[in-house]
């Protein structure tokens, strides 16, 4: 199917599926659901007997599961997919935009408070004429915070079924570190899912302080889509590439962000200017500028008309972009964490002594050998890491430290992880 054929298709389905939620009409709104779900063709499985799982997939998390399973020969799980769209489509038909919140997902007035009891109902009835087409073992959401999936741990209770989150997010800065807490119990309801899955010990604690969840429901299996970063470690770059992941200069007007005003937009645009000029006056080098899908894209003006050895890649994961980068520049961002992880040449821009003066917005980084605090030092590390001869290097203790604080592992083991804990959270 082609892509606008594909967009033109769900265009319609989520109209029907209105329909069906304004004409109460169940077994049309799991038909329309039932002809958007795709089997993933990332992970196999052994055969047609296995569990069978259905995915709300999210960027980063689905890798995670894709990390988890892939090229193994033991999968006894066959995973489906249903864009998280199709739930949001149906929220928003007892609901209104104001209510389109993660992490603000608790209700106290009795109209709110109805409003969810008839969503969970419809979703409840709907997913069960949906067993006719398929009967799911299983749900998995990789956030336990999202709006529209946050009530579904109830129609899974409902459908005598498991909610399982894959809890994607965990580096968090020390500023958000203190706020989450607040935010995850003050205004979201204790988590029904069966299991909870999170990267690191670190945000298990926070997940406990809040009141969010229990300890039986937490389980620490590490960051599964780093694994293959870990796995770099034994393959050297070809050519001299470098990549710059762009800064996400709005990222700490988050919902747990304690400054609002607060952005890294300065620093993105020496960083950038930067890089483009050391592109202009060194035109055999090829530059990876990765941006993020909602924050960059190609008709910005500093990303217009860029030198011929530039290219821009918006969205998609970005570890994919590791494999060959001889040098990574990167600020503030899970990618750090994979950077090291890879054993490349990381750069992390600190142009203006942002590691001191905004540190409490920073994830904390022991090893201070990244950071290039001025020009000078930028262009010298850039030249240092493109001539350097790759090895591969132990990780110091300062650095394993790291890793283990917000990746939850320091080595290739937590996909084996999220795979065992599934086997065994499904009876496999």
């Amino acid at each position: 199917m082609g892509k606008k054929i594909y967009q033109y298709f769900i265009s319609i389905s989520l109209f029907l599926v209105s329909l069906s939620v304004k004409v109460k009409s169940h077994r049309l709104c799991a038909l329309i659901l039932w002809l958007n779900i795709r089997k993933s063709k990332s992970i196999n499985h052994l055969n047609k007997k296995n569990k069978k799982v259905l995915v709300f997939p999210k960027s980063g998390g689905y890798e995670d599961l894709i990390e988890s399973y892939n090229n193994k020969n033991t999968n006894n799980i066959i995973f489906f997919l249903l864009p998280r769209i199709f739930l949001k489509r149906v929220f928003l038909n007892f609901f209104e935009n104001d209510y389109e919140r993660d992490y603000y997902t608790k209700l106290s007035k009795t109209e709110e408070l109805n409003k969810k009891k008839k969503y969970i109902e419809f979703l409840s009835t709907t997913f069960k004429f949906l067993s006719n087409f398929i009967k799911f073992d299983g749900y998995i959401s990789f956030n336990i915070f999202y709006y529209a999936e946050k009530y579904f741990e109830e129609v899974c209770i409902k459908l005598d079924t498991k909610f399982i989150i894959l809890h994607k997010e965990s580096a968090l800065n020390p500023s958000e570190e203190v706020k989450a807490p607040i935010i995850y119990g003050k205004y979201n309801d204790k988590s029904l899912s069966y299991k909870i899955s999170v990267y690191s010990e670190s945000q298990k604690k926070i997940l406990l302080k809040s009141k969010i969840a229990n300890k039986k429901q937490i389980i620490v299996n590490g960051t599964p889509r780093s694994d293959y970063a870990f796995k770099l470690r034994k393959i050297a770059p070809k050519g001299k590439i470098i990549v710059f992941y762009l800064i996400e200069y709005n990222r700490t007007a988050s919902i747990l962000s304690s400054d609002r005003k607060l952005n890294w937009n300065k620093l993105y645009n020496q960083t950038l200017k930067y890089l483009l000029e050391f592109a202009n006056k060194n035109p055999n080098i090829q530059i990876v500028l990765k941006g993020k899908t909602g924050v960059h894209n190609k008709n910005q003006s500093n990303l217009k008309d860029l030198p011929k050895n530039c290219s821009f890649i918006d969205g998609g994961v970005g570890h994919a972009f590791l494999k060959n980068a001889s040098v990574v520049i990167a600020f503030n961002s899970t990618i750090v964490f994979e950077t090291i992880a890879s054993n490349r040449n990381l750069i992390i821009p600190n142009f203006n002594n942002e590691s001191k003066i905004k540190q409490k917005y920073l994830h904390k980084i022991k090893n201070k050998k990244y950071f290039a605090n001025s020009r000078k030092q930028f262009d010298e590390k850039v030249k240092f890491y493109l001539d350097l001869k790759y090895k591969n290097k132990k990780l110091s203790g300062s650095d394993k430290k790291t890793l283990k604080y917000f990746l939850g592992n320091t080595d290739a083991t937590s996909g084996s992880n999220i795979k065992k804990f599934l086997d065994n959270t499904l009876k496999c």
